[in-house]
């Protein structure tokens, strides 16, 4: 009796574990789908030092921090709210505010 009562307690934990694990969430992509989804604005050409794209969003707060440009260079072309702190509160690192 003891043993099933202890199994019963067993997959309840499981039960409530699974019910409140994190989702998975996607991942913040330029023009992708979902509240994620990082925007910006078309009618801005990117500059030639934005390519490739995949390098420069895992580096551009070393070319920040270098000096190389500062944040008010980037908040001529990005919203904050639409573009930037999706991503930042994805990774965990501070927004961006103007």
């Amino acid at each position: 009796m003891r043993k099933v009562a202890l199994s019963l307690v067993a997959v309840g934990i499981l039960l409530l574990v699974a019910a409140w694990y994190p989702h998975y969430v996607e991942k913040p992509v330029k023009d992708g789908k979902g509240p994620l989804s990082v925007y910006v604005d078309p009618s801005l050409s990117a500059p030639e030092y934005h390519s490739p794209l995949d390098w420069w969003e895992l580096h551009h707060a070393d070319i920040l921090n270098r000096g190389d440009l500062t944040q008010s260079d980037c908040l001529q072309c990005h919203d904050p709210e639409r573009s930037c702190n999706h991503c930042h509160r994805y990774v965990g690192v501070a927004e961006i505010t103007p």
